[in-house]
């Protein structure tokens, strides 16, 4: 069905119950009835615009004549923290951006959290070439910028990528999810299935710092994604401790150096990140 740019010019609006099946999907259904008379117009990738300035590009997937914001979507929630009742008004005007704006159980709008670090850089909002900023994947995630300068990065993360190790590692940017509510930190899955005993379901994972003889332990469970053949590796049980005690933060990075394989035991680097 032809869109009319008449159409397209007057911003369209629709919202979405965040609900716990959502979230172990890792995906979210556009409503049928916008799909239906807008979907012919969406491109494979698009943006997400929250209000504090941040652009996000997430992969677009199609079938039987629905749609989802699939690839990207996870890290979207896991930064905002979404959880179950939250609300999502999204406000589509152009066919790269939507705009989105988040509100919790008691109604009221979010304070999202603050806005990563730019650098100078060019991209175009409608390429989708995978970067590495601000990531919580060694290998990162997709992230859109603004169509003239702007390429978000966290100045901890490029610190923390550029620290070399001498053993395997991956790096990990803290989110709210991981530090402040769940306190379930997930392992990227490249870096689990190379150094994981896959055929242990679970089992103890050991971490120390520089100048600290303290070992602190937590428990890792390996499982499939929920509707998928991917991998999970998650931190749960006692990982909030390591947290609490190193006063880990939203926006702080991690590199995760693998010493001791044979009992999972990682020097963890941890730098902060500074407002």
């Amino acid at each position: 069905m032809a869109i009319e740019l008449s159409e397209l010019i007057k911003p369209i609006h629709f919202f979405k119950i965040i609900v716990t099946e959502i979230l172990h999907q890792e995906k979210l259904m556009i409503p049928i009835k916008f799909v239906k008379k807008y979907g012919e117009s969406l491109p494979k990738a698009i943006c997400l615009k929250t209000p504090n300035g941040e652009d996000w590009e997430l992969s677009l997937v199609r079938s039987d004549g629905k749609i989802w914001f699939e690839k990207g979507w996870k890290e979207f929630a896991d930064y905002h923290s979404l959880s179950h009742g939250h609300l999502l008004l999204f406000k589509y005007g152009k066919t790269c951006y939507f705009e989105v704006r988040i509100f919790d159980n008691s109604g009221l709008e979010i304070k999202y959290p603050f806005k990563r670090v730019e650098v100078n850089n060019e991209e175009d909002c409608g390429a989708s070439q995978k970067r590495k900023a601000y990531s919580s994947f060694e290998i990162g995630s997709t992230s859109c910028v603004k169509k003239h300068k702007g390429k978000h990065v966290n100045a901890a993360h490029e610190r923390a990528e550029s620290f070399i190790t001498r053993n395997p590692s991956f790096v990990v940017v803290m989110y709210a999810s991981y530090v402040e509510h769940h306190f379930a930190l997930n392992i990227p899955s490249e870096f689990g299935r190379r150094h994981f005993d896959l055929d242990k379901k679970k089992g103890d994972i050991y971490f120390q710092v520089l100048d600290n003889d303290r070992v602190w332990s937590a428990k890792y469970s390996i499982k499939k994604r929920l509707g998928t053949t991917q991998t999970k590796f998650e931190l749960s049980r006692k990982w909030r401790d390591f947290v609490e005690d190193n006063n880990l933060k939203v926006g702080d990075v991690c590199k995760f150096e693998l010493i001791h394989s044979t009992n999972m035991t990682f020097q963890v680097h941890i730098f902060k990140e500074t407002h």
